[in-house]
């Protein structure tokens, strides 16, 4: 039992290295559609450090 919570601890702690260089692991958080000229948008969180981010679909 104990190696495995000290499996999933040193993977957390990679994902968060990856997170400081720049390599996230994002989930979409809300995704809103529109018809105009802005078009639709999507909000997308890293599952790991919470970094939030807006981005345009295209």
């Amino acid at each position: 039992m104990l190696k495995f919570d000290v499996g999933k601890i040193m993977i957390k702690w990679l994902y968060l290295i990856f997170c400081y260089i720049g390599l996230h692991r994002y989930e979409k958080v809300d995704i809103s559609f529109s018809f105009g000229p802005g078009g639709s948008t999507e909000t997308i969180r890293c599952k790991d450090c919470g970094v939030k981010k807006l981005r345009k679909k295209r």
